[in-house]
């Protein structure tokens, strides 16, 4: 291999490194190099000093350092851009103030150090589509040569001005109007941002500029965001540690959630003078219990108490949804105190109950009236049949939606046209518009591409961005379509159009629905029906929907990437035609999930629940997010509101049982599951889960029984897996591996039947092929965490792998992480005490198992692998003190 070659091999293998949170990175270089040693050296030696110097794209530009430089003053780079001085430096980069002899204008341009050029990678593209007046503008990755090397660079806006850290430490604490204002500017950027999916990881006072505008008047400008998100740093290593989530230092990953932490840090910050203070209660051990700002400012007005400590909850799911909800109850005004005592027990009492706390909380601080203008739509040169009318279209479909209690009101288009408005800003100040919808069209070859905005016109923000290409076919659409995402964006209730689907693509539609839930394995078919229908009826985002379903099923059952992007296309496609529909928010929220973006994905689930609060499905799927967020209580709440809805139905019963078994309560599942056949007494599944839960209770008769029942109705993966367990735990490997190949040959996409194929030959001392089919596994499992590395079932089982392969601290530093993960899993603390036991760390195994349910005991007091493990004192002390545990 050349250098160059070699070059390209080792930073590229860094840069996904360093993509990835801190924890995970020796895991990746490890599988990237394979057995490589002295690559994986150099790899894991540059990271180490990088994690030592810090990153260059989240170095802020106004650190200076004085070291060597690359260009000189004077020196035109690119020959467009005339470098002026230097003004930043970090581990990898260095930062220059220039002059762009192009737009004639001072720029800052970010260059890789020597060695690290392919740090500017196409993925940064996702940077440049943050544009807001209050993020620091990327405008271009652009190309030099530097000593013979092709070398990108970034182009950014030049921020003349101080930080606002700068200001804090010089001035102290902030007036509360000038402290509102920054706030609502820092709210309106972070908006931005999260509304197209980037999270910054780094957000401080040290990122924030405070830059003079014209006359007396500031404006806020957060810098690198998108860069450090773009680059996925995360835990320690991608933040400032007084700024950052106690769950990223818990080595989760960065989130919207994590971000709204740092905001509240701030506003502690420009309120109080002081980072914030620990309470003088607070248990030990728990920074996050602050001192409430107020105590540390006489006069601060109470909402500022509420919203900043609401922001440092060290819950990421009772934190503010979003920065638009932050500045919206800081702008609150308070409600006059009651003046009666017996008012104010009743008030007490009432906040009791959640319904009415909700309730009263919209009547104190009811939320913001909208005065809406849908804005005339503008854009190329087109036939005007194709877009006349539709914005009295937009605004008329908006006017008979409902908006709980608030006042929601649509301006006239009467009223637009007669005052010529051609902007948000003019409605803003002509008709006294809190929001504007703005939309252009263009014309792309036969077709017609149309992009739409809400604007919260107080604080600038674009709540909600839209883009869709439109054919003849299609175009009458678009109307649902705009209105639709002002429906999202303004929370509104009911539906801009009701879905509706052509008899024509009617049949085929059903189709695709009726495969999806024949079983794990007709995904093509189904793909094949929702395709035809979606050309049968171009106009309905029904098909499309049912698409991002069936491409995800796919995905998961073969780990294929692409079906990945194709959902993502479907989804796109579906959000044209009617982005608040609610199949096309379903199939949003379930793509987000199998992504580990859970806080956006119960988003879109909870539109569902307020579109449809019937709809039993969403219960369902919201349930199995808050399971994987680690909200048990509240994920057993949803479920038994699934099945409340439609007590007839099956499916609820079987998601709760499933519930049950991953947490160990194996007799509620077994309960669970049984119901789910009494509704449904050819459910093949279900006897597959019941034969399952039934053999970890030990009660192996009736598990066969299930499983042959099972297998009679439908030979199924899972079930010859199953069986294939209970022969292992029988000591029976020679049987229990003719059923595992079985369920191999029937389904290659799951992986823990190769380990389980793996742990029979190990037993039956056939160490080659055990160590062939470890090795496929972990492949398999690395590919299927590369797409969410949130599903710590999954990574204790990488963790036993690894353990199996000889490979300890691997497997130690992985089942570190899947515990992080998954705490309270019962599967997973499975997959730790089997990890550790392999590793000879019995005492931490032991250890583990002093908090384990009785369900595991009992499981482990009949694994075949724990003979000598059964029989240590600690672990038959456990047992006999548990009067459930034993054989």
């Amino acid at each position: 291999m050349s250098r160059v070659e070699d070059d390209d091999r080792v930073m590229k293998i860094l840069l996904e490194a360093l993509q990835k949170p801190p924890a995970e990175r020796e895991t990746y270089v490890r599988a990237a190099c394979g057995d490589d040693d002295d690559l994986r050296r150099e790899i894991s030696e540059t990271i180490t000093w990088e994690e030592r110097m810090g990153g260059f794209l989240r170095s802020p530009m106004v650190i200076v350092n004085d070291p060597s430089k690359t260009f000189r003053a004077g020196q035109v780079v690119a020959e467009r851009f005339e470098i002026l001085r230097k003004i930043g430096e970090g581990g990898m980069g260095i930062v220059y103030e220039a002059f762009d002899r192009t737009r004639h204008q001072r720029v800052a341009l970010k260059f890789p150090k020597p060695g690290f050029q392919y740090l500017i990678s196409p993925e940064l593209e996702s940077a440049l589509k943050v544009r807001h007046p209050n993020i620091c503008l990327v405008n271009q990755i652009h190309s030099a040569d530097i000593d013979g090397q092709e070398v990108d660079f970034l182009a950014m806006e030049f921020v003349e001005g101080e930080t606002l850290s700068r200001q804090l430490s010089e001035h102290g604490k902030l007036p509360q109007k000038e402290a509102l204002e920054i706030a609502r500017q820092l709210c309106a950027g972070i908006v931005a941002a999260h509304g197209i999916g980037i999270v910054h990881r780094d957000l401080k006072s040290g990122n924030v500029m405070l830059s003079p505008t014209t006359g007396d008047g500031l404006r806020v400008v957060i810098m690198d965001f998108g860069l450090a998100g773009v680059l996925g740093v995360d835990s320690a290593e991608g933040g400032t540690p007084a700024y950052m989530a106690p769950e990223l230092l818990n080595g989760e990953r960065a989130s919207i959630a994590s971000d709204i932490y740092a905001l509240g840090v701030i506003l502690y910050e420009i309120v109080t003078g002081r980072m914030p203070v620990e309470a003088e209660a607070a248990a030990p051990g728990k920074p996050n219990h602050f001192a409430a700002p107020s105590s540390l400012a006489r006069g601060l007005d109470p909402p500022w108490d509420r919203v900043i400590l609401s922001c440092l909850n060290a819950s990421p799911a009772l934190r503010p949804s979003d920065a638009r909800e932050v500045i919206a109850r800081l702008e609150k005004k308070p409600f006059p105190k009651a003046p009666l005592v017996m008012a104010g027990l009743l008030m007490v009492i009432a906040l009791a109950i959640p319904q009415v706390r909700e309730w009263l909380a919209d009547i104190i601080w009811p939320p913001p009236s909208v005065r809406l203008a849908v804005l005339r739509v503008t854009g190329d040169t087109y036939s005007a049949d194709k877009v006349e009318g539709i914005a009295q279209d937009v605004a008329e479909r908006i006017r008979h939606m409902s908006s709980g209690r608030r006042t929601v009101s649509v301006i006239p288009l009467s009223e637009i046209v007669d005052k010529d408005i051609q902007t948000p800003e003019q409605a803003r100040d002509v008709l006294h518009a809190t929001h504007a919808l703005q939309t252009t069209v263009k014309n792309e070859g036969d077709d017609l591409v149309a992009q739409s905005s809400v604007i919260d016109l107080a604080t600038r923000t674009n709540l909600r961005g839209f883009s869709g290409h439109y054919s003849n076919a299609t175009i009458g659409t678009l109307p649902t379509a705009l209105a639709g995402s002002a429906s999202v964006a303004l929370r509104l209730h009911g539906s801009a159009s009701p879905d509706a689907l052509s008899v024509e693509a009617t049949p085929a539609y059903d189709r695709g629905l009726y495969l999806l839930r024949k079983d794990e394995q007709s995904f093509d078919d189904a793909i094949t029906a929702f395709e035809e229908a979606a050309r049968l009826d171009p106009r309905s985002p029904l098909p499309p929907a049912g698409l991002v379903e069936a491409n995800i099923m796919k995905y998961e059952q073969t780990n294929q990437e692409r079906s990945l992007d194709e959902a993502r296309r479907a989804l796109r496609s579906a959000e044209s035609l009617n982005p608040d529909s609610p199949r096309v928010r379903l199939a949003a929220g379930l793509l987000k999930e199998t992504t580990g973006q859970y806080e956006q994905a119960v988003e879109d689930y909870r539109r569902v629940q307020e579109l449809e609060p019937r709809n039993e499905e969403v219960f369902r799927r919201m349930a199995a997010v808050y399971d994987k967020q680690q909200m048990p209580s509240e994920a057993i709440a949803a479920y038994r509101k699934a099945i409340e809805l439609d007590p007839g139905y099956y499916a609820g019963y079987e998601w709760l049982g499933v519930f049950y078994y991953y947490h160990g309560n194996y007799l509620q599942a077994a309960e669970q599951f049984q119901k789910a056949i009494d509704q449904a007494p050819g459910l093949y599944g279900a006897y597959t889960n019941l034969g399952a839960a039934l053999d970890e209770l030990g009660r192996d008769a009736e598990a066969e029984k299930a499983l042959l029942k099972s297998l009679d109705l439908h030979p199924t993966a899972r079930a010859f897996n199953s069986m294939g367990a209970m022969r292992a735990y029988q000591k029976r490997d020679e049987e229990a591996i003719s059923y595992y190949t079985k369920a191999i040959n029937l389904d290659r996409s799951e992986y823990a039947y190769l380990i389980n194929l793996a742990d029979s030959n190990r037993r039956l001392e056939r160490a080659q092929e055990a160590k062939a089919k470890y090795r496929e596994a972990m492949n398999m499992a690395l590919a299927a965490l590369s797409n969410n590395p949130r599903l710590g079932y999954d990574r204790g089982l990488v963790a036993y792998i690894a353990a199996r392969l000889g490979d300890c601290p691997r497997a130690k530093d992985e089942i570190a992480q899947a515990l992080r993960l998954s705490p309270a899993e019962t599967k997973v603390i499975r997959s730790a005490v089997l990890t550790y036991e392999v590793c000879g760390q019995r005492d931490r195994a032991i250890e583990l198992l002093q908090v384990a349910p009785p369900e595991l005991l009992r499981e482990l007091d009949r694994q075949p692998d724990m003979a000598d493990f059964r029989r240590d004192p600690r672990f038959r002390q456990l047992v006999d003190q548990n009067p459930k545990g034993g054989k």
